[in-house]
């Protein structure tokens, strides 16, 4: 019996082939966007899951009340506190990130990312040790773990490396550290990879400041665990006010976050949203809906055209049951077909996948995930096909005409109309992410951006090696001007660089706005060009001048900025105020992303060195000039040899990574979709036809041309492109109007967006059924009407 069903099921797919390998190819494409879709959202919403008990780890961090600026970071004496005050809190920890320049005997020089922490950190965050001491492997300063890369990477062996030394570059007082014990790797999706860690005695310096100031200087990510019973609702609640009730910093609140949000709801540099990626996987439910939608109905089409079979086969003893279960294996064989392209398609849209979105995509985890999202499709539409089949079974047992058998076709045209609308909502939010990638590319930044490159990688506190960088870069003729600044275009303004503690003449009592500082040398505004309105920027020297934007003086409403004094804290000691005289204001311009509004900014001179230098060459020689700085860098210093150069379009464009990856992701939905309603439609017209084929014949007897059949047929699925772009087109505006007020600086949806994608779509439909129209209108009526 097996056998049998085999061979009719494919007999049959074979005859019916456009309708089948339509449903099973629209299946495969809606499985293969699904797929990758699921497997990003668990990939982001899984980071340090890995660790046991990551359901019960939080990171706690400060929020200014009246202000609210975030701090992401915290300080020893808030771990003190919640340890006494939360006996629920099982284990905490405190640690500090960073890079440094280093060194071994073997290799000259090499950049690590540093982790600075103590034996607490494992009681939070447990490894895999490899080799060394694993019980208290920073039990002294400057005891130091690498992972097992690093380890290979500097002394071959994860066994040879302990007791090895590393010795620090940047500070070459410093002693050397000592390797203790080497870790396994972690996985990709954590919010603290790393090199190396470090007891280092930064760390303990910092716990040793006197408790009042702790309460207002951070510095440490403070990272807790619960015990599993532990009510962490109502701690949150608890922990708002601890500052306040302690009597300590009365200004600020305590919160904390489940260790799987931080990435998207403290970091700031995660470069898709959360929204965006829920966007995405809702598209692709939605894609893959349509194609089960798709699937079932031109199945169901094939079923229904074959109602003579069925009837015949219950004439020769075939009861319902057996009906069913034949048509049931005929359902099952096509859906496992389907996922064998399905296969082939995520294999080969899964390294395009990751590349787009700078993430790793494990293959076996994806083929995993494909297999138990086939299994779940299979079953719903075995149940969904359970009920369909045995109504046609009942139906088949009937001694009922054919022609009653197949009924009006509203299945078809809903399932048609259902994809088209899927389809027109995916080309319109594909349409206005390509005019909003556009407004972005061609926004005024509010400085020339041609000529400008990023020289950034490298760490140098002594300013020795910046020194006769710059002395070297002045020489090259190309080279314009050189600045030293604070400067990262970025998303979100970075909480250490923003000061909220500011006074001016007229200041409102009750008002606290944020400014962020933006700290430079005498040259940044030569060097990007910016305009000055008012007054001048300050000299080299002027430590107690600074510079306005626009943004700034509106905010503080200044009449005549220009020699206004701002007081602001001393980036000496933060709990004294100094005064600083405005010497100038500055045109505003973009150093955010336009998600965001042009933050009020502070020009000031930098107290340090930021090694990151932007370099205005002439405009059109930035690549040569990239080919020649980057090959003489690492002759003037060995620690330059990881630094990189970047055109400042480069770096703005990164701000637009999400956009531009949205951008290719809906055109491919939006492509899939239409093809899979195009497959939909084709077959739906190829099926219409036949079975018209006595009302076109009986239509051309009583003498109606071709052209006024075709017009018939074209009006019908003029119809339904009217229909889903009515239920369509409001979805799409309201979508992606709510999408465009994610940025402060957005471009509009134009009617013409709207009408053109409805035109172009019954365009395409109507090429797609052209040819089955012209077929059954071009047919011999006498010939028809012999064979009917």
């Amino acid at each position: 019996m097996f056998a049998h069903y085999l061979k009719i099921a494919f007999r049959n797919m074979w005859k019916y082939k456009t309708q089948s390998f339509t449903g099973i190819f629209g299946l495969a494409f809606g499985l293969a966007c699904f797929v990758p879709a699921l497997y990003w959202m668990h990939y982001e919403t899984s980071y340090d899951s890995f660790y046991p008990d990551a359901e019960h780890i939080y990171r706690v961090h400060t929020v200014e009340k009246q202000s609210g600026k975030v701090n992401k970071v915290a300080s020893k004496i808030m771990e003190n506190k919640m340890r006494e005050q939360f006996p629920a809190v099982e284990a905490s920890t405190c640690l500090m990130s960073g890079k440094e320049n280093c060194r071994t005997e073997e290799i000259p020089h090499v950049r690590m990312s540093m982790l600075y922490a103590d034996n607490t950190f494992f009681s939070v965050f447990p490894q895999t040790f490899v080799s060394g001491d694993a019980v208290q492997p920073l039990q002294v300063l400057n005891n130091m773990i690498l992972t097992e890369t690093m380890a290979v990477r500097l002394f071959g062996d994860a066994e040879k490396a302990i007791g090895q030394k590393v010795q620090n570059t940047i500070r070459a007082d410093w002693p050397p550290y000592t390797v203790t014990a080497v870790i396994k790797d972690l996985p990709p999706n954590s919010n603290l990879l790393f090199d190396a860690i470090i007891y280092h005695d930064m760390l303990k310096s910092f716990s040793e400041f006197p408790e009042e100031s702790q309460w207002k200087m951070f510095f440490m990510e403070l990272y807790v665990k619960f015990n599993p019973h532990a009510n962490t609702g109502e701690i949150a609640e608890q922990l708002r006010d601890l500052a306040s009730r302690l009597g300590t910093n009365p200004d600020i609140e305590l919160r904390m976050l489940p260790i799987g949000d931080v990435r998207h709801k403290l970091d700031s540099d995660a470069p898709f949203t959360m929204n965006f990626i829920g966007l995405f996987v809702a598209s692709g439910i939605l894609l893959l809906l349509t194609a089960i939608f798709n699937f079932l109905n031109l199945h169901l089409d094939l079923f229904r055209q074959r109602i003579r079979e069925l009837r015949l086969r219950t004439v020769h003893g075939a009861s319902g049951g057996q009906l069913i279960r034949q048509m049931m294996f005929e359902l099952s064989c096509s859906i496992l077909l389907a996922l064998l392209p399905a296969c082939c398609f995520v294999v080969i849209a899964c390294p395009l996948f990751s590349g787009l979105l700078g993430i790793e995509i494990g293959m076996v985890q994806v083929v995993l995930l494909l297999a138990v999202c086939g299994i779940g499709v299979m079953v719903l539409m075995m149940s969904v096909g359970s009920v369909l089949f045995r109504r046609l079974s009942r139906l088949a047992m009937r001694p009922r005409p054919e022609g009653q058998a197949t009924g009006r076709p509203a299945l078809r045209r809903m399932a048609v109309s259902l994809q088209l609308v899927v389809s027109v909502v995916f080309i319109v939010a594909a349409w206005v992410v390509m005019m909003q990638m556009s407004f972005v590319n061609h926004k005024d930044l509010g400085f020339d951006r041609r000529g400008i490159i990023q020289l950034s990688g490298f760490t140098d506190y002594s300013g020795k090696v910046e020194k006769v960088l710059i002395h070297e870069l002045a020489a090259i003729p190309q080279i314009e001007s050189i600045t030293d600044a604070s400067f990262e275009p970025q998303h979100k303004a970075s909480p250490f660089t923003t000061v909220t503690d500011v006074g001016w003449p007229g200041k409102p009592v009750s008002e606290k706005p944020a400014f962020n500082l933006l700290f430079t040398d005498s040259r940044f505004a030569e060097t990007f060009g910016l305009k000055m309105l008012m007054g001048e920027w300050w000299d080299e020297g002027q430590t107690k001048k600074i510079v306005l934007n626009e943004e700034a003086v509106r905010v503080m409403e200044l009449s005549e900025p220009v020699g206004s004094i701002v007081r602001m804290p001393s980036f000496d000691d933060n709990s004294m105020m100094e005064d600083y005289e405005v010497a100038g204001v500055v045109r505003d311009f973009h150093t955010l992303s336009l998600r965001n509004r042009i933050s009020p900014t502070f020009f000031v001179q930098s107290p340090a060195l930021y090694n990151t230098l932007y370099i205005h060459v002439t405009p059109g020689q930035e690549m040569e000039v990239i080919r020649r700085v980057t090959a003489m860098l690492p002759d003037i210093d060995a620690t330059l040899v990881d630094a990189h150069l970047t055109p400042i379009s480069e770096l703005y464009d990164r701000l637009n990574q999400s956009e531009q990856a949205g951008l290719k992701m809906f055109s491919v939905l939006a492509g899939v979709c239409l093809l899979i309603s195009l497959f939909g439609i084709y077959a739906v017209a190829a099926a219409a036809s036949r079975r018209r084929r006595k009302e076109i014949a009986i239509r051309k007897v009583v003498g109606a041309e071709v052209n006024s059949i075709v017009r018939m047929f074209f009006r019908e699925y003029t119809s339904l492109v009217v229909f889903a772009g009515v239920v369509a087109l409001p979805l799409a505006y309201i979508a992606m109007s709510r999408w465009l007020q994610g940025y402060a600086y957005r471009t509009n949806i134009p009617w013409w967006l709207l009408a053109g994608v409805i035109t172009g779509v019954v365009m395409v439909v109507l090429l797609t059924v052209l040819g089955q129209v012209l077929k059954a209108a071009n047919n011999n009526p006498a010939e028809v009407v012999k064979s009917e």
